[in-house]
């Protein structure tokens, strides 16, 4: 009978063990699907999301998809770790379904720019080659950071891999190639030569021919676009002159934004005759993200940009099985490393989803996939009440933007009872410059002109934009504040020294306010401006100022004219 119950028994555990491992196995698989799944939404929408429906159609969906996905990716790793007896999900499960993913989407958004470039689809900018972007450096930055994934399937035996593979490679390069991102042709040719350096022996006497080969492309691409790598080393040079007023702390998030502009005009107001002044414009970004990094947060934030290199390098030199599957991570920031200097890969979130699977790859490979933190049951549980609090606050500004962008374009079709809108939504997107400046410009159409005065200083406060200074220049002028409204004028000149339009209205101000002497200056002073690209409005406004000119002359004639003529009958002399 005991004999019986011990052969029960064990066969009960048994079965509980097998059934138990099959539930483990069934549940391993679920979250690997649940992840693959949100991954390539993830990686489709942030290449290829657009919506009219937003101010800014090409960028905003994208960063809205995401942070809602990235927050189920985060939720599914919480879950994972408070439900599952799961012990590890390995790197190594992902490998074939994720790359295959990068690599497809990649090839299928180069091939989209490939098509715009031979006008089989429309861009909606005037850039030739933009893809699914707003302009040619995010679409080129985008499919550059997928590029290193092609070496994956490069490696494999099977031939038509390898041919569909290269087929992939060839479509990346021809549609940076048409773009014309020097960034995105630089960062290319060294990941190539990185990916063949590993898959191929090269000789010393080759590598050294590939290093002068990379010098003679660096200073080729610099001469394929001589006047916009001058205006970034201006860029530069005024980036400098911010780093060393706050060089610790730096100006805070966004302060390029809120204070470049201001010290590219201390530039020019000191340097009149500056070799720069025709390469100048309008400036939000340093091309350049260390720079920014520098100037935002000081030498504070870039050493810990340094030290968590330092960590990712070490992570990756101490694997002692590392396999393609890391070194292609590795190429990858690469990339992004090589485009950070010369351009902002950083404000397109497929940029930050491919930098963020890369360091994954590099730091967890052969060890769980889940973070550190997720072993601990504070930590998801933490992750689970914060994630939905990010979410709906991300939400309400996501509602907030779709209904700025009607209300702008309702106003733009002319009905203007769309300013009570604005003032709704002014609670909500007061931190966002361009809806402050939209805001601004819609009262001053409105004629209300002091309440888009005190809506523009606080755009002021978070942007220095040229356009935003001849706004406020209209503002006062339109307020009879002569004084302060030249004061305005002359900025937005010395921001952009290049541009017509300051010198042009305070010339008429000046006019109109019986300044006649220094109308006449500036009217000289626009006649005999150069001008970097001719037009219409150019023409005419020195053909006017031209006119300004004689009809002050003229003036001034006849009055002196007149003096003469009254003379002898206001002093005349009688004889002795």
């Amino acid at each position: 009978m005991n004999v019986y119950i011990f052969k029960y028994l064990n066969n009960s555990l048994l079965y509980e063990r097998k059934g138990k491992k099959c539930f483990d196995v069934f549940m391993h698989s679920l979250y690997l699907h649940i992840l693959l799944i949100f991954i390539f939404l993830l990686c489709l929408g942030t290449l290829f999301l657009n919506s009219s429906s937003f101010v800014n159609a090409q960028t905003a969906p994208k960063w809205y998809l995401f942070i809602y996905c990235f927050a189920a990716i985060l939720m599914t790793f919480s879950l994972c770790s408070i439900f599952s007896d799961i012990k590890k999900l390995q790197l190594a499960d992902f490998a074939l379904p994720l790359y295959l993913i990068i690599t497809m989407l990649c090839a299928i958004q180069a091939l989209y720019g490939i098509a715009q470039y031979i006008r089989l689809i429309p861009t909606l900018s005037h850039h030739k080659v933009n893809g699914s972007f707003d302009n040619p450096a995010g679409f080129a930055a985008c499919i550059c950071v997928g590029f290193p994934f092609f070496f994956y399937f490069l490696a494999k035996k099977e031939l038509c891999i390898r041919c569909v593979s290269i087929s992939g490679m060839i479509a990346v390069e021809l549609a940076v190639l048409l773009s014309g991102s020097r960034a995105g042709m630089l960062a290319l040719a060294v990941v190539c030569l990185a990916g063949f350096f590993h898959l191929f022996r090269i000789n010393a006497k080759k590598k050294v021919f590939i290093g002068i080969f990379l010098v003679i492309l660096s200073a080729g691409l610099y001469f394929m676009k001589k006047d916009s790598a001058n205006g970034r080393l201006l860029i530069w040079q005024c980036s400098w002159e911010m780093i060393k007023d706050k060089p610790f702390t730096g100006h805070g998030t966004d302060g390029f934004k809120a204070e470049y502009m201001n010290y590219q005009a201390r530039y020019f107001e000191k340097n009149h005759d500056s070799k720069y002044a025709m390469l100048a414009d309008n400036i939000n970004h340093p091309f350049n993200e260390y720079i920014g990094l520098l100037v935002n947060y000081g030498l504070a934030g870039f050493l810990l940009l340094l030290l968590f290199s330092f960590f990712l390098f070490k992570a990756f030199m101490r694997n002692p099985k590392k396999t393609l599957f890391s070194y292609c991570a590795s190429w990858c920031l690469i990339a992004i490393a090589i485009f950070s200097f010369f351009s902002y890969p950083l404000r397109y979130p497929f940029v930050w989803v491919m930098g963020l699977i890369s360091c994954s790859i590099i730091l967890f490979q052969g060890n769980e996939l889940r973070l550190i933190l997720f072993k601990k049951p504070f930590f998801p549980v933490l992750a689970l009440l914060l994630i939905p609090v990010i979410c709906i606050k991300s939400y309400n500004r996501f509602v907030a933007e779709i209904k700025w962008c009607k209300t702008a374009q309702q106003s733009l079709a002319g009905r203007m009872e769309m300013l009570p809108e604005y003032k709704k939504l002014h609670y909500r997107l007061y931190r966002n410059e361009l809806f402050l400046y939209n805001y601004s410009a819609e009262l001053n159409f409105a004629g209300q002109y002091e309440e888009s005065q005190s809506i523009a200083r606080e755009c002021e406060r978070l942007w220095a934009d040229y356009d935003l200074q001849m706004l406020m220049a209209d503002n006062y002028e339109n307020l009879q504040q002569y004084d302060k409204a030249e004061k305005y004028y002359k900025k937005a000149a010395a921001m952009c020294p290049i541009k017509f339009m300051p010198l042009y209205l305070l010339a008429k101000m000046f006019d109109t306010t019986g300044r006649r002497s220094e109308a006449i200056v500036l009217a000289e002073q626009i006649i005999n401006k150069p001008i970097k690209i001719s037009s219409a409005t150019i023409t005419a406004i020195q053909r006017e100022m031209i006119q300004l000119i004689e009809k002050v002359n003229n003036n001034s004639l006849k009055n002196e004219n007149t003096r003469q003529g009254e003379m002898p009958e206001q002093g005349i002399a009688l004889p002795p």
